[in-house]
């Protein structure tokens, strides 16, 4: 068999990808009554090499497997890395929240400090103004991680649709279609995902809560007081 011609298609699939005849294909590659190729269509594809080996240890006999992963490793690396892009920023994003939070409790505790000082001077102790502060700090970290949570689900499940939107109603096309492949996108909603942020959400929350609880429990209602 000779080579007649080149088809580019000036992507990674010049290199995974021949054309031959047909009638080669079926006088040398088609036999009866033989079973010579398994394919498998998986619903997490990114577990492809580890659902093969499972499924590999079944069959007693030698054979040759590969996945998608070994053909377009690239892409599966530029995935991952996506992904981790993503939590990272997630992460800060988080963190700038929070702190965010921590100064408008300072700026409450100190607008609230002859409040403070009645409490402490009617008995209240220091674990009670701490858990009414970290409350109040708390209170806006839920709201907003829920509101978060749901524009972010709500977007996932209507990502054609906003696309659609954005095609529609802008002349210059928002996502371009050479750097973002929105035609391709699979967006699954992982609900473990979901949890863990939220989670770490109220984590950090009461992490950088906990020194505006902290200091105004320590305030001194004498001092404060005398000013008044």
């Amino acid at each position: 068999m000779n080579v007649i011609g080149i088809f580019r298609e000036n992507s990674i699939l010049n290199s995974n990808v021949g054309y031959i005849p047909f009638e080669f294909f079926k006088k040398f590659l088609i036999k009866e009554d033989v079973i010579n190729k398994i394919e498998l269509h998986m619903s997490n594809p990114l577990d492809a090499n580890k659902i093969i080996i499972n499924a590999a240890k079944k069959i007693h006999i030698p054979l040759l497997l590969y996945t998608w992963i070994n053909d377009y490793k690239y892409i599966y690396h530029d995935i991952n890395t996506v992904k981790a892009i993503i939590y990272l920023s997630l992460l800060f994003l988080i963190i700038m929240s929070c702190f965010s939070i921590t100064s408008i409790s300072l700026m409450t505790i100190s607008k609230k400090t002859q409040e403070i000082a009645i409490l402490r001077s009617m008995g209240a102790n220091n674990f009670l103004i701490q858990t009414i502060f970290l409350y109040y700090g708390m209170r806006s970290i839920i709201i907003s991680a829920l509101i978060g949570l749901f524009l972010g689900v709500m977007t996932i499940l209507n990502f054609k649709k906003i696309v659609f939107f954005l095609d529609k109603f802008f002349k210059n096309n928002i996502l371009l279609d050479n750097i973002y492949y929105k035609n391709f996108f699979l967006l699954e909603l992982n609900l473990l995902d979901v949890f863990i942020i939220f989670i770490s959400t109220l984590i950090m929350g009461i992490i950088i809560n906990w020194y505006p609880a902290y200091y105004a429990s320590n305030l001194n209602p004498s001092e404060i007081l005398k000013e008044y």
